[in-house]
């Protein structure tokens, strides 16, 4: 999962160029999107850089937690799955959205390629 959002997170370096030619990291330009597709991923990558952001200064608070908790003379199993959990939802919840979007902008072709993408991201 951390690699996902690693590659995802990679998009929103989005912008390599100035005209209206720009490419995307990771050969993305072969989605051949239109200026308006374009747009609505900038804006998406935005609200993901966004939502991202508060998810690890979330997390990183919650790995303090889980920290003292295994410090603790006796293990909380309860409490220490209930917050590894929560952050896990959370963090799927981020993917999801990001998904949900790009499923709204991208055309069933573009789809297919997307995904030959995602899957040469997670190898590497």
């Amino acid at each position: 999962m951390k690699s996902f959002i690693m590659i995802l997170s990679l998009l929103c370096f989005v912008w390599a160029d100035s005209d209206d030619h720009r490419r995307f990291p990771m050969d993305l330009h072969d989605l051949q999107l239109t200026k308006q597709q374009h747009q609505a991923i900038e804006e998406t990558m935005r609200e993901y850089q966004s939502s991202s952001r508060l998810y690890h200064k979330q997390n990183a608070k919650t790995q303090q937690e889980l920290n003292a908790l295994f410090l603790n003379p006796t293990f909380d199993e309860k409490t220490f799955r209930a917050k590894s959990m929560e952050m896990q939802t959370v963090s799927v919840g981020i993917q999801i959205r990001l998904l949900e979007n790009l499923h709204k902008i991208l055309t069933p072709q573009q789809k297919q390629k997307f995904i030959r993408h995602m899957q040469e991201w997670e190898i590497e």
